[in-house]
């Protein structure tokens, strides 16, 4: 009997657990759908140059570290291959990164599509807000076939 009241209250807590992460993580979306989804538009339009200088101005000093200068230039040119950024067909915001940014320092991710001068490409990125600017932590660009 002792074990079945046992299981109810971890039950009762894992629930509890989850509601409010899921409202905690709406309150996040709803909050960064102001700064951080208009800061991804910025940052995409701004980096399809696909200019070095421009690049690591929104770079995380993070990412800037994991990158060696011969993955940048290699990442530069095949990115350079769809052109510039154009709009934002469809953006998703991360409930999950935005759970396990409880620990730690807030990271923001979306992930969707956008399009480009070569058409749709597929996005993932990571956003970590400093000194009220958005710096890019993590980027993945794939071309839609």
């Amino acid at each position: 009997m002792m074990q079945v009241q046992t299981l109810r209250i971890v039950i009762a807590f894992l629930l509890t657990a989850v509601l409010m992460l899921y409202f905690y993580t709406d309150r996040e979306k709803d909050y960064y759908s102001k700064s951080a989804e208009p800061a991804v538009t910025q940052i995409l339009t701004e980096i399809s140059s696909w200019r070095k200088n421009i690049f690591l101005l929104h770079l995380a000093s993070e990412a800037k570290q994991t990158l060696t200068d011969e993955q940048l230039e290699g990442l530069l040119k095949l990115y350079g291959e769809f052109g510039r950024f154009r709009s934002i067909k469809e953006i998703n915001f991360s409930r999950t990164v935005s759970a396990f940014s409880l620990a730690g320092e807030k990271r923001i991710n979306y992930s969707g599509v956008a399009n480009f001068d070569v058409g749709e490409i597929s996005f993932n990125i990571t956003l970590i807000e400093r000194g009220g600017y958005y710096l890019v932590y993590n980027l993945t660009l794939a071309k839609l076939t």
